[in-house]
């Protein structure tokens, strides 16, 4: 059976150019305020049915409006909106580049250890995994518990 390790590098530059043409497409496309997301400037009328019935947040009410924020750069509303929208968005981005970059060396021969590399790679998607998941769920834990309670400490 033919090994797939030449092909990797290809399949990683092909997905994060994809990663980046969703993004640009997505900013393109789509804005956001605090309270909606837009499609080509038409308030999108989609709400979270949780919320609706409950009046309670779900884990992941806001995170559309927060992602949309994020790609036209107002990063503190994004923040306000869900905190894991940035983390999310930045994420992406970020490894988007790094799979292009990967391939770019790979490509070149200037890749001196493929194995090391992809240790590097899989060991700073934990970190980012696990931070991208705390941020999400104490971001969610928060607007949850202030739904709940009309703020924290009451």
């Amino acid at each position: 059976m033919a090994s797939l390790e030449p092909r990797w590098p290809l399949a990683g530059a092909v997905a994060g150019a994809v990663i980046l043409a969703d993004a640009v497409l997505a900013r393109v496309l789509l804005t956001a305020d605090l309270d909606r997301v837009y499609f080509l400037g038409t308030p999108i009328p989609l709400t979270c049915a949780f919320r609706r019935a409950t009046g309670l947040p779900c884990p992941t009410c806001g995170i559309t409006r927060s992602a949309v924020l994020t790609l036209h750069g107002n990063i503190g509303a994004a923040w306000q909106v869900m905190p894991a929208g940035p983390v999310f968005v930045l994420g992406a981005l970020g490894f988007a580049v790094v799979l292009l970059a990967y391939a770019a060396l790979a490509h070149s021969g200037r890749l001196v250890s493929r194995p090391a590399a992809q240790r590097w790679m899989v060991r700073a998607g934990l970190v980012y995994s696990a931070a991208a998941v705390l941020t999400w769920l104490g971001g969610w834990t928060i607007a949850f518990l202030t739904a709940c309670h009309g703020g924290m400490g009451r």
